[in-house]
């Protein structure tokens, strides 16, 4: 099975229909602007922002709610580890997986469409939104 991403023992991956369609990772710097009477405002480091990530995708089939299931556990377990598989190396080619660190999962957001008789989603739309975690 190739995996794209892992979220400790979780899988994204298109065998096991958890693909995703969006990965956005954000990072700030910790530059903020301070207020001065009379003067314009002077830049400070204040430290670093934690980086978020947000993952969007779609699970087609009966299964989408309890596959989300997984990833609900890992809301305020601690943090878990983060693994990127098909990284592109200097030549451009893919190798093997990348390490990403400890990241919190902070929430998972479901939503069913095309339901059936007994409310059972066909289509399962979601979004994980994640929080680096810095001990």
């Amino acid at each position: 099975m190739k995996q794209m991403l892992g979220i400790s023992d979780f899988s994204f991956s298109v065998a096991n229909d958890t693909d995703f369609h969006q990965f956005t990772r954000t990072a700030e710097s910790g530059l903020a602007q301070q207020s001065r009477g009379g003067k314009a405002p002077t830049t400070q480091w204040t430290g670093r922002p934690l980086q978020t990530i947000n993952i969007n995708g779609q699970i087609l089939g009966k299964t989408g709610g309890a596959v989300l299931d997984k990833l609900r556990q890992f809301i305020n377990a601690g943090p878990q580890t983060l693994t990127m598989s098909g990284v592109r190396d200097k030549q451009n080619a893919l190798s093997g997986s990348r390490f990403l660190g400890q990241w919190n999962v902070m929430r998972v957001v479901e939503t069913g469409t095309r339901l059936i008789d007994n409310g059972t989603a066909l289509k399962t739309e979601f979004t994980v939104d994640l929080q680096e975690y810095q001990p």
